[in-house]
């Protein structure tokens, strides 16, 4: 879907905000949403593991970039997330090598696992994608289903503007509130599935 599709149902609520204005709201606004629900996620990817190399790239579409790594899969065990430097640790001066048990997210498309590799095996990766900030359009399943928040994010930042003919702080509030309120609620649907998740924790005595 088309972000200037999507900008129809702000220009009523926004008028005299130039076309160009109004597809970069909607454009970031979409982006944030992405950024903060991991709903844009594609396919887990295959990654051929080479011993002795501890770099691999992903493959992102076009008009889109990696948002962040979800899962990295060996069969049914998952590696573990860790920063960086702590990943570095793990590695060492990388003589010493074994399955990878953990990785972590440097670049935009690249990721890295420690220790490093002793020998080929399969990974799978799961990771979300988000709007470039020249990409005209997002995938219709999310343009149909989460074109409210969109919109209302859009709105915001246009009535946000000071001294425009079409700056409303108040509404820009109200706007904002709901986006946040859906994209709340969007974010619980994707990390627990529409049957919900426990909200509550077990308490812990002091020692």
């Amino acid at each position: 879907m088309k972000f200037l599709d999507i900008s129809d149902f702000v220009r009523t609520e926004a008028r005299g905000a130039p076309e160009f204005l109004v597809e970069r709201a909607v454009r970031e606004s979409a982006t944030e949403f992405c950024v903060k629900t991991d709903v844009y996620r594609l396919e887990p990817e295959t990654i051929q593991v080479i011993a002795g190399i501890d770099e691999y790239d992903l493959t992102i579409p076009n008009g889109a970039e990696l948002n962040h790594i979800i899962d990295v899969y060996r069969g049914h065990r998952t590696l573990q997330p860790v920063s960086y430097s702590r990943l570095l640790e793990v590695k060492g001066d990388g003589t010493t090598t074994g399955q990878p048990r953990c990785y972590s997210q440097l670049q935009s498309t690249s990721f890295y696992v420690a220790p490093v590799p002793s020998a080929s095996e399969t990974l799978s990766v799961l990771y979300s994608v988000k709007p470039t900030s020249t990409a005209s359009s997002i995938p219709d399943y999310i343009g149909k289903a989460y074109r409210e928040p969109i919109v209302h994010g859009a709105l915001y930042r246009l009535q946000m503007m000071p001294n425009q003919p079409w700056s409303d702080q108040g509404s820009a509030q109200a706007n904002k509130s709901l986006c946040d309120q859906r994209t709340g609620q969007v974010l619980r649907e994707v990390r627990y599935g529409y049957g919900g998740g426990s909200m509550t924790v077990k308490s812990r005595a002091f020692i």
